[in-house]
């Protein structure tokens, strides 16, 4: 991301990058353009702000896109503070337009120092944050001295721009999602100008497009009955409206039926993300039909509960403690209306809300997750890769999955029997990225209603 974009496109960007944040509770947004970095932290605010309280902490001094949106003309700030006792929740002062969003300035004194930075009381901060569930933003300066130690007691950095600054050894790092592709921007310019269309050119268009398939159609209608007279057998035994003396002595018990193939899937090489490659969706009927099981959508695992979003496979991939749960799914999706590639991390599969939920209260009585975090969400759909194993041998293939690239996990069947899957989505089309990446490496998958339990 070019250090360059206006004003109005970093915060766009920290808007799309908001989902990374959501199993976070203080984290230090540091990028060498001060004014890139505010804005990102205030599109990351007003994301989170409409589900938990957000604090921006202003490390720079009195940075425009965040100075610009005070109400108060309050002078008193991290400064004074951190400096001189003065309440954090004196100086906390709500931002414009942002109810649930407040801004701690930097004060009357310069912010941007060691003392500031190398002060044990952040670590504080972010315990309390993370308590309450609340989420503290902090815009600082990477080569400040203390900065490395800031990062350390807040817990996490995340670095943007570009280039962007190094990071401090042994602090966890949030990765940006990286930038679309300009062939991919070429096409979202493409389909935004047919978008633009004025109704009347629309139109003449349609009617155009209409009259050409009407006359293409009567035309084949025509020429059919000579059209399929001359085709192989093999080939009119399963085309509609084949001649009557063509199919005259096929009975139809024999007849081969055209069925949709599952998508084919193969995981890819170890250490490589999935490229997704968006394909129109399909129609509502015609989305039915690529799901090998309807018959079991009223006994699907659909619930699960939603935890984050990263910007790769990798830093996706949950802690230890998160990973040894039921059914931790990673799913490659694009968000609504993005071109960036996001991999959504998500754990359980029940039958109803009720097990979800069930799931989401031991997650944050056990301090996986804080009290404002993960929600339920319905993703009835996933890609099934094996079936009919035994207890034993699934953990063996769920590891050659795993090394291959695929995030794979097990549900137990009626029979005692074991199926792997793989992601976890809330619709047909939505599907629809993955099964493109997939089919590309030749694994066979289908995509089904997911079935079993966890165990």
């Amino acid at each position: 991301m070019p250090a360059s974009l206006p004003f109005v496109s970093w915060e766009a960007l920290g808007r799309n990058a908001a989902p990374l944040l959501d199993n976070v509770h203080a984290v230090v947004i540091a990028g060498h353009d001060p004014v890139a970095a505010a804005s990102f932290a205030l599109g990351i605010a007003r994301v989170h702000g409409s589900t938990r309280r957000v604090a921006i902490a202003d490390l720079v001094g009195e940075v425009g896109p965040l100075q610009a949106l005070v109400i108060s003309e309050e002078a008193h700030g991290i400064s004074d503070s951190f400096l001189y006792g003065v309440s954090l929740n004196k100086i906390a002062q709500p931002l414009e337009g942002s109810g649930n969003v407040f801004l701690m300035p930097s004060g009357t004194e310069s912010v941007a120092n060691e003392t500031v930075y190398r002060n044990d009381r952040w670590r504080k901060l972010a315990a309390g944050f993370q308590q309450v569930g609340a989420l503290l933003l902090v815009v600082a300066v990477p080569n400040t001295p203390g900065f490395a130690e800031l990062c350390g007691f807040v817990g996490t950095v995340f670095p943007m721009g570009d280039p962007a600054p190094e990071t401090p050894p042994g602090v966890p790092v949030i990765a940006a999602p990286k930038r679309t592709p300009p062939e991919v921007e070429r096409v979202v310019a493409k389909a935004r100008a047919v978008g633009s269309e004025d109704n009347g050119s629309r139109r003449n268009r349609l009617i155009a497009v209409a009259m050409l398939t009407i006359a293409l159609a009567l035309m084949v209608g025509i020429l059919w009955p000579s059209i399929a007279s001359r085709l192989p057998e093999s080939v009119s035994r399963v085309l509609p409206g084949a001649s009557t003396a063509t199919r005259a002595d096929t009975n139809s018990a024999d007849s081969p039926r055209l069925t949709t193939p599952p998508a084919a899937v193969e995981p890819p090489a170890a250490g490589d993300s999935i490229t997704v490659n968006p394909t129109p969706a399909p129609s509502a009927s015609a989305a039915r039909s690529l799901v090998a099981n309807p018959a079991d959508s009223a006994s699907a695992a659909a619930y699960a509960v939603y935890l984050f979003s990263a910007s790769s496979r990798e830093t996706a991939i949950p802690e230890p403690r998160v990973q040894s749960l039921p059914a931790v799914a990673i799913t490659p999706v694009i968000l609504d209306g993005d071109s960036v590639q996001w991999f959504r991390v998500t754990v359980g599969a029940s039958v109803d809300e009720a097990g979800a939920t069930a799931l989401l209260a031991r997650l944050r009585t056990a301090r996986i997750l804080g009290q404002a975090s993960g929600t339920i969400r319905r993703m009835p759909f996933a890609f099934r890769l094996e079936e009919g194993l035994s207890v034993e041998a699934a953990p063996r293939i769920i590891a050659d999955y795993d090394k291959r690239g695929i995030t794979a996990y097990a549900l137990k069947q009626d029979d005692g029997r074991v199926s792997l899957f793989t992601g976890a989505h809330e619709t047909v089309e939505q599907a629809a990225f993955l099964a493109d990446s997939l089919r590309t490496q030749g694994v066979k998958a289908v995509l089904v209603y997911r079935t079993g339990r966890a165990f």
